[in-house]
């Protein structure tokens, strides 16, 4: 490993740790805080709920854009979808749903998995190296 790739290993990790130290700053100010009218009782899970699928799969997408994938993988490697959403700090793991890899390659096939919050779905579509994207609603 060269100096270069050194560096930027250890920008990446530098990174990766203060996006996911601001996406659990950002739930415990919601829970700590609340939004105008909320109930101070409200549990975690109601917040987190109001936070909504949206939110959490825009968190997501930003894990994705600081960290690369390790070598020989691609952001659509099940297992980095799956790392990637186990990095969320807890309470925020949110249900997945469509990560399909029927041909056996390690990929998901389409590229798309919806990220669902109580009722909420929010789609997250991996397009390239460089081409993430969230759309509200599902894939």
């Amino acid at each position: 490993m060269t100096d270069g790739q050194g560096v930027r290993r250890i920008a990446a990790t530098v990174s990766r740790a203060m996006t996911v130290s601001l996406v659990g700053m950002l739930g415990l100010g919601l829970v700590a805080c609340g939004e105008g009218g909320d109930d101070p009782d409200d549990s975690a899970g109601e917040v987190l709920e109001s936070a909504g699928a949206r939110g959490l799969a825009e968190a997501l997408r930003v894990l994705f854009v600081v960290d690369e994938p390790p070598d020989g993988l691609t952001r659509r490697n099940i297992s980095v979808i799956q790392e990637t959403i186990d990095d969320l700090p807890e309470p925020f793991e949110p249900n997945v749903e469509g990560l399909v890899d029927d041909d056996g390659d390690g990929l998901d096939d389409d590229g798309k998995f919806g990220v669902r919050v109580d009722t909420e779905v929010a789609c997250v579509s991996i397009g390239g190296p460089d081409d993430i994207d969230v759309t509200g609603g599902a894939c």
